[in-house]
Parts: structure tokens; sequence; C-alpha cells
């Protein structure tokens, strides 16, 4: 549907070449930017907290270019009170589920959130990576168009 808006728009063959540039481009493996953060009530060198999925923002966080895919962790202890919270590139061990998992023991448990998307690790869906290639196509189209 986006396509045909976008042939509409432009009114000729090139958005329609753009488009599938683009979308071969966005397929093609490229890296993939996640957020990187790091909070934990007990640390001295974090406690401004802007990571947590509560109190996550955009305007307190980094973002890394990341191969493999991204990740959101909440470790908690026993009794349920959170020790540390971290988004970040995902590691070499996680399996990519583009869902939340929890694993643990008796101490403590870990929910990991892993994601294969730029910037999917937000605390919502971030509309910054997501909107970039529909961007681009609208940009190019309306460029070629004239």
């Amino acid at each position: 549907m986006m396509m045909m808006m976008m042939m509409t728009m432009a009114g000729g063959w090139m958005c329609p070449l753009t488009s599938l540039i683009t979308l071969t481009l966005v397929t093609q493996g490229v890296a993939l930017d996640c957020f990187i953060c790091s909070y934990s009530p007990h640390s001295n060198t974090s406690r401004v907290d802007g990571c947590t999925d509560e109190n996550f923002s955009q305007d307190l966080t980094g973002f890394m270019e990341c191969a493999m895919g991204c990740e959101a962790v909440a470790v908690f202890n026993n009794n349920g009170d959170l020790e540390s919270f971290y988004r970040n590139c995902a590691s070499e061990n996680t399996v990519i589920t583009n869902a939340c998992e929890t694993y643990g023991n008796s101490a403590l448990y870990r929910r990991v959130c892993s994601c294969d998307s730029s910037y999917c690790n937000a605390a919502t869906r971030s509309p910054r990576g997501a909107s970039i290639p529909a961007l681009i196509t609208l940009v190019l189209c309306l460029l070629f168009a004239t």
C-alpha cells in the first residue's frame, strides 16, 4: 500500500525503482543501531535512570552500530527487586527471538528481550529507526518526480 501511494504521488517509473533499491539496501544485512545504556540502583556511577522501561529517555542514552541485533536485559534478585538493567548490542550468545525470555535460578533471574531492527531495544518501538527507509524512499520519489 505504501509503495502504491508513493507511485501515485510521483507518477512515474522512478519511484518503484527507488523503492526497490531502498528495500534491497535495508534487507541486505546492513548493520543496525541499538540504544546503549545501563542502570543499577546500587551503583554510584549510574544512579540517574533513563534506561529502564519505566524511565526510558532517548536523551539519556547513546546508540551504537551493532552487527547481530539489540537487547534489553533486566536482572532481578529473588525478591523481585531490580539489580541492574541495560540496553546494548546483542552478544554472540544471544538468540534473537524478537521477544522477551526469562532465565534464572534461586538467586537471580534475567529478562532478556532481543530484536533485529534498528532501535528496537527502546522501551517502546522507536519510530526513529523504523521510518528511515520509508522517509528515504519518499524524499527520493519526490526529487525524481519533478
